[in-house]
């Protein structure tokens, strides 16, 4: 699987050079994907620009990726979907995005958001 990568401290953002994601993809995707959480970031943002089809086999490993992220405190964002992917996911634990520009703010926010939750009283500065 071809693809290219940007990180950064928030972030990893993958663009698979895929047209059809199946078991096979799926797997090769959420190993890579996987690959980054451990190694730098808990937010992934996958680029599907360039895929057409999705089977039924590739939207199982997809959902289950999605879950797995949330299960360890990271979320799995999808970027550049048709609008067949986002019914197809709609009930799975997967963030879409219009933007990669947009994912990458909506991690800002989300990061900003729990870290606003996890202050306490004695935390505000006034």
């Amino acid at each position: 699987m071809n693809y290219t990568i940007e990180k950064n401290d928030q972030h990893s953002l993958i663009k698979p050079n895929l047209t059809k994601i199946d078991q096979r993809t799926a797997n090769k995707l959420r190993d890579k994907v996987l690959h980054e959480v451990a190694s730098s970031s808990k937010y992934v943002i996958v680029n599907i620009e360039t895929v057409k089809e999705c089977n039924a086999d590739g939207t199982r490993e997809l959902i289950k990726l999605g879950l797995d992220l949330r299960n360890s405190g990271g979320m799995l964002i999808i970027t550049n979907a048709d609008d067949q992917f986002t019914r197809l996911f709609e009930k799975a634990d997967i963030t879409f995005i219009p933007t990669d520009v947009e994912a990458m703010d909506f991690v800002f926010m989300d990061q900003l958001e729990k870290q606003f939750l996890n202050m306490n009283d004695g935390d505000i500065v006034e």
